[in-house]
């Protein structure tokens, strides 16, 4: 599973870097993609959230309450074709 990290990264800067790496997850036929954004005052974790909410081929993971998770974190399903479908397309 891929992480991206944008804790501690300037709001712009933060955007930029999650939008490229999720699309690189797409083409890597990636299945999971796990923000780390930090806790501080959500305004990261709120614009990762917006994010993958606007995205067709993303989809925010609903975990477990009774599961203790890291709060400074933001787990995405990524539905994207298996690896083996992009190989074919990039011949």
């Amino acid at each position: 599973m891929r992480t991206i990290t944008i804790r501690q990264m300037r709001f712009e800067e933060a955007r930029i870097k999650l939008d490229r790496e999720m699309n690189d997850a797409f083409m890597a036929g990636e299945a999971f993609v796990e923000i780390l954004h930090g806790i501080g005052e959500g305004i990261l974790k709120r614009m990762a959230i917006d994010y993958v909410e606007s995205c067709d081929f993303l989809k925010l993971v609903e975990r477990d309450p009774m599961i203790r998770t890291n709060p400074g974190t933001t787990l995405v399903e990524v539905l994207a074709p298996s690896k083996e479908y992009i190989n074919r397309l990039r011949k």
